[in-house]
């Protein structure tokens, strides 16, 4: 952080109880385009499942000693993560994403990252704006999608399919053949960590197989990813997403950072899902 840059006094997140680091992020998020609000037990299951080093993840205080705004930093490996980065509406317009944004990464850099990562929300120019004057590079633009619980579409599996719940060994082992890049959300490091994992299986008659891992709460249905044969990728697609629906058909759905060039997204669609918002995908190679 150079010296012609704005200070303001901070202290590490972890000064602060999982309920006050949720009412922070609700006050930055009150006019943001899309709030996502928490209270604390879903912040203790995010700090959790997203390894967000709490040390390292500041919390910054206006010139009359108020909380201003917050950042908290991830760490998995060689990589970082930024993540609810956020300023409380009326402190705006001083510098402080910037100032938040410098703590984040040169607190990263005593981990001698290789990347750092994050994501915002596709038409926030100012905060993207921001990351491009810090060195970010656009990556990808990631779909967060929706399916409300409603009748399925009069296209039933395909005949003679074998569709069976996978016990949680399976699930595992599903995960451990993924291949490709997956967003931080997404990737198997926070699936693991999430509880009531579950998983469908389902195989044609000719052979073609894939399968569909999730989260399963009492409302929802979230964490979805899938894996299908390239040769047969819609139609197990379709079955995959027609069992996981009518196994669970009072849920409603949502997926996370489903990449735009996701080859499958016209058979989500089909299914009932709606795009909800965008997000982009960047990086900063140090």
């Amino acid at each position: 952080m150079t010296t012609d840059e704005p200070y303001y006094d901070h202290v590490p997140a972890s000064s602060f109880s999982a309920e006050e680091l949720a009412d922070t992020y609700n006050q930055t998020r009150i006019d943001y385009m899309v709030p996502m609000p928490m209270n604390a037990k879903r912040m203790q299951s995010y700090i959790r499942n997203y390894d967000i080093n709490l040390d390292d993840s500041p919390v910054i205080f206006d010139s009359q000693g108020q909380v201003a705004g917050l950042g908290m930093l991830g760490l998995r490996g060689d990589r970082a993560w930024i993540t609810r980065l956020g300023v409380i509406p009326e402190r705006r317009g001083r510098n402080m994403g910037l100032f938040l944004m410098r703590l984040m990464i040169d607190a990263a850099r005593r981990y001698y990252p290789r990347l750092m990562q994050l994501e915002v929300i596709q038409g926030n120019i100012p905060a993207h704006s921001l990351f491009v004057k810090l060195g970010f590079r656009d990556v990808r633009d990631l779909l967060i999608i929706r399916r409300p619980p409603s009748e399925l579409p009069d296209t039933p599996p395909t005949p003679g399919s074998v569709i069976r719940q996978m016990d949680r060994e399976e699930v595992y082992a599903c995960l451990s053949e993924r291949t490709g890049s997956a967003s931080w959300v997404t990737e198997n490091a926070s699936l693991v960590k999430l509880t009531n994992l579950q998983g469908i299986k389902v195989r044609l008659s000719n052979g073609y197989s894939g399968w569909v891992v999730y989260q399963l709460t009492p409302f929802e249905i979230s964490h979805v990813v899938t894996k299908t044969p390239p040769v047969a990728r819609d139609e197990v697609m379709h079955n995959l997403l027609y069992a996981l629906h009518h196994t669970h058909p009072e849920q409603d759905t949502k997926i996370e950072n489903l990449p735009l060039h996701e080859v499958s997204w016209p058979i989500y669609q089909q299914m009932g899902y709606i795009e909800m918002f965008r997000r982009v995908e960047m990086e900063l190679v140090f």
